[in-house]
């Protein structure tokens, strides 16, 4: 028992680190006996990993973009000799899933909610080709298209389990996308979040459906995870979904008495407390504009014709 608990101290030392003290090159991480989390180097638009052992194979949580799929097809190597059988797209954009054809051709099978293969269908290809143009390891795969998802699961949920672990992939409704994905640990408590929740001022919000974004949130939080790892920033715990959740809500609630007292876009200016401030970006005027967009247009930002940004 006594090991337990310093396993434990030592892994909510770690997630009380400030992010702005993560080196980006930081090494695995380990979470609990067989589950790791890799920081992604934000300078190259990576995201975060979980890396997630069962007795003869490994999952990992999120593809990335071609060039973190190459390092982590090496890294995890280190971590465990057993191969890759599932990586799973928590949801579309680019930094989660555009590495998922170098994934299927070092023999994983990449994996998601049905929702990620609607929300390619939409989307796709006008914003790979935009990726194209301003990332090489995109360029360098030489494919007109982001390759799909080769499965998928409808319903609320899907487990893989054997006799060492049980792993939940959840879809509890439409978030920061209509394709939102998590992972859940149950007997550790772990939660992979995607950009769900995000720990830091990371979150593009365009296809997101801001008014139910928090409701999802609410159900997260209802399963009382000890860890949460986010997509983007230092892990943590269950702060990071109520911060999220608080920040949406403010910026819903801040916007939509301005527009309801009848201000036009340009005239709306907003403070948010303190205790958003984690996820407050320095420009915060795109967040408005989102904000502004679904409430005027009385359905889901993610539904309205927009363009990524």
């Amino acid at each position: 028992m006594r090991l337990v608990s310093v396993f434990l101290g030592c892994v909510l030392a770690w997630s009380g680190l400030a992010v702005e003290t993560a080196a980006q090159s930081a090494p695995p991480r380990l979470v609990a006996p067989g589950v790791w989390f890799l920081l992604g180097d934000s300078a190259k638009g990576y995201s975060n990993t979980a890396v997630i052992e069962m007795k003869s194979y490994l999952i990992v949580v999120d593809a990335n973009y071609p060039g973190r799929a190459k390092e982590l097809i090496e890294l995890v190597k280190t971590l465990s000799p057993k191969p890759v059988r599932y990586v799973f797209d928590t949801h579309a954009h680019g930094d989660h899933s555009y590495g998922n054809s170098t994934w299927t051709r070092a023999g994983a099978t990449t994996l998601a909610y049905a929702g990620v293969v609607d929300e390619m269908n939409r989307y796709e290809p006008t914003r790979w080709q935009a990726a194209i143009g301003r990332r090489e390891d995109v360029r360098a795969l030489g494919e007109a298209n982001v390759e799909r998802p080769r499965q998928t699961f409808a319903g609320d949920s899907f487990v893989l389990e054997d006799q060492t672990r049980h792993v939940e992939f959840l879809h509890l409704g439409w978030g920061h996308t209509q394709g939102d994905g998590y992972v859940w640990l149950p007997k550790e408590r772990i939660l992979c979040t995607g950009d769900a929740a995000v720990n830091g001022p990371r979150n593009k919000l365009w296809d997101a459906s801001l008014a139910n974004w928090p409701r999802v949130l609410e159900k997260t939080i209802a399963l009382q995870p000890a860890f949460v790892l986010p997509g983007h920033g230092e892990m943590g715990g269950v702060e990071i979904l109520t911060g999220q959740r608080q920040f949406l809500l403010d910026l819903y609630d801040a916007v939509k008495l301005q527009v309801d007292a009848g201000k036009p876009l340009a005239e709306i200016h907003v403070e948010l407390p303190e205790q958003d401030s984690n996820w407050v970006p320095k420009d915060l005027s795109f967040d408005i504009e989102a904000e502004y967009t679904e409430l005027t247009h009385h359905q889901p930002l993610g539904a309205v014709e927009h363009v990524w940004r």
